[in-house]
């Protein structure tokens, strides 16, 4: 049976390769997310079907992993080279305590998309320094709620939108009972937001809000007036995007989606895999003649690419791979994405990771 005995620290998360390329302050975010479990020899780990899907990943103890296509069993030992990827891994089928284990358990969802936005927070830091620009890892490194309803292949579109406003102590962002607009993020600066007393003339003080937060989505999303007032409280500059491009970006972008089978036969013909995540999942598993080109890194060597090459984009889930493909695809490339990515693709007869 199961014992969750809490959280994870980010020092225990550190241990694992894929948790320890992550920014500080989304570890700090993880142990929120994150559960230890105690389990006894003999206790299922995990299984191919799960009641919910988690990443898992050994602390302590000794597990037998089942893989697909192997008759042997994995034998995985916390501390070493194979347990700091997680068990969970793209072709590893189920696995067993041979010892009591400790493990620290995340949900798989969370944790892919966290990775995406922190590997696209690192392009835009990289694109900022390279062509003076702003910075537009503030937005993803906010990981806000309202940027998380965007689909990750538009991301890039969103940052070719927004638009920088600097503003004054006093000013009047947005008004009560107004139309929605704009949709905005405070780069710095403080904002102070009100809202008109029902029963008096008097506005009521709700809240004030700092860097990196953003406001304005609620109107822009029911298409309702607004609901409070946001005056600055200081100088400072915000980050507006206009309602029918927050609305637009809100869609699912028109992406050449491939199964496992479609694939396979794309392969056969003479397309080429691309592999977009961290080079330490490169090298965990990969498809077979894969490229590996990570997403932090595409904007910088994207003319290392063959305008003649057909590419298949791919990583674990088809999150990070959309965000390339949609890049790619706006270059002239030719590309399609693996939909499921490797995840999916390790329960189809198909094809399989070396």
């Amino acid at each position: 049976m199961t014992n969750d005995i809490g959280e994870a620290d980010p020092e225990q998360l550190k241990r694992f390769e894929l948790l320890a390329l992550l920014a500080d302050h989304r570890l700090e975010q993880l142990t929120t997310l994150a559960t230890l479990n105690e389990l006894p020899a003999g206790a299922l780990l995990f299984d191919q079907n799960p009641i919910e899907k988690q990443t898992i990943f050994l602390l302590e103890g000794d597990a037998d992993v089942t893989v697909k296509g192997r008759s042997e069993l994995l034998r995985v030992s916390a501390g070493d080279a194979k347990a700091r990827f997680p068990l969970t891994n793209p072709g590893y089928i189920s696995a067993v305590a041979v010892s009591n284990c400790k493990t620290i358990c995340i949900d798989s969802d969370t944790l892919d998309l966290m990775t995406a936005w922190d590997q696209l927070a690192t392009a835009e830091t990289r694109a900022a320094e390279d062509d003076s620009q702003i910075d537009n890892s503030k937005f993803l490194n906010g990981f806000h709620k309202s940027f998380q309803q965007i689909p990750i292949a538009h991301i890039g579109e969103l940052f070719e939108r927004v638009e920088p406003i600097p503003v004054d102590s006093g000013e009047l962002i947005i008004k009560e009972g107004d139309e929605g607009d704009y949709f905005y993020l405070i780069e710095f600066g403080v904002a102070r937001v009100t809202r008109q007393d029902p029963n008096g003339d008097e506005e009521m003080h709700l809240a004030d809000l700092g860097e990196g937060t953003s406001f304005g989505e609620d109107a822009l999303l029911t298409n309702n007036t607004r609901n409070a007032t946001v005056r600055m409280n200081t100088r400072g500059v915000l980050l507006r995007l206009y309602k029918d491009d927050f609305l637009e970006l809100l869609g699912q972008p028109a992406l050449n989606w491939v199964s496992g089978k479609e694939a396979a036969s794309l392969i056969k013909d003479g397309a080429q895999w691309l592999d977009i995540r961290h080079e330490m999942e490169f090298r965990q598993s990969r498809l077979p003649r894969a490229t590996n080109l990570p997403l932090h890194e595409l904007r910088q060597r994207m003319d290392e690419l063959n305008k003649n090459q057909h590419y298949i984009c791919y990583c674990n889930s088809g999150r990070r791979s959309s965000a390339a493909a949609f890049a790619m695809a706006k270059t002239g490339l030719k590309v399609s994405v693996l939909e499921g990515g490797l995840q999916q693709l390790m329960a189809e007869p198909v094809l399989k990771a070396s």
